[in-house]
């Protein structure tokens, strides 16, 4: 097994248990301080502090699991009765686009991280540093734009097969096509 693709499934897995801890952790830290609110009239001064920083962890590492697995929302009328060129075409020009869109936004979100660690901002509740919150921008996005930097190379090898995610090829699912026996836009 290569080292790439050792590093992958490390990635990946490493991505799973984020996602998995954080919302699981998320939804025990907020239940827990409705239930302190509730039922001791206290609340948990740093509660809605680590949720918020929960929720952008999950957002941001979320991008690349999701593109990862090929389950991020996609728009796919014209996809689904094009032939298999125009797929394989439309296919190519997205990942390459959104990798494109991926790495800049990593870029600015590098340059927000920064500008934010030069100032010494710390939260309110916690007084953590701010920049620990947002250093998951750019983290997010760069690991976004690797997945489908991936997306695209292995729809540029594979000519025979269209890949949306990483871990294989599409397989034929029902399509608006497959339901209707509308094929064109003729048709319709």
């Amino acid at each position: 097994m290569s080292i790439l693709k050792k590093v992958d499934q490390i990635l990946s897995k490493l991505e799973a248990f984020i996602l998995s801890f954080g919302v699981i952790a998320m939804s025990l830290l907020l239940i827990g301080n409705v239930i302190m609110r509730a039922v001791f009239n206290n609340s948990w001064s740093f509660a809605e502090e680590i949720g918020q920083f929960m929720v952008v962890v999950v957002t941001f590492v979320g991008i690349s699991y999701a593109t990862r697995k090929g389950k991020h929302i996609r728009m796919t009328a014209i996809y689904d009765m094009s032939s298999f060129k125009v797929k394989k075409i439309l296919t190519l020009i997205v990942s390459f686009v959104t990798m494109v869109v991926m790495f800049y936004f990593a870029y600015l979100g590098l340059r927000y991280t920064l500008m934010v660690a030069s100032r010494g901002r710390v939260t309110p509740a916690l007084e953590w540093a701010r920049y620990v919150v947002v250093m998951f921008f750019p983290i997010g996005f760069f690991m976004g734009g690797v997945q489908n930097l991936v997306n695209f190379v292995l729809n540029v090898i594979h000519k025979d097969e269209i890949y949306s995610g990483n871990e294989g090829p599409d397989k034929e699912a029902e399509t608006f096509a497959d339901l209707t026996g509308i094929t064109t836009s003729e048709e319709l």
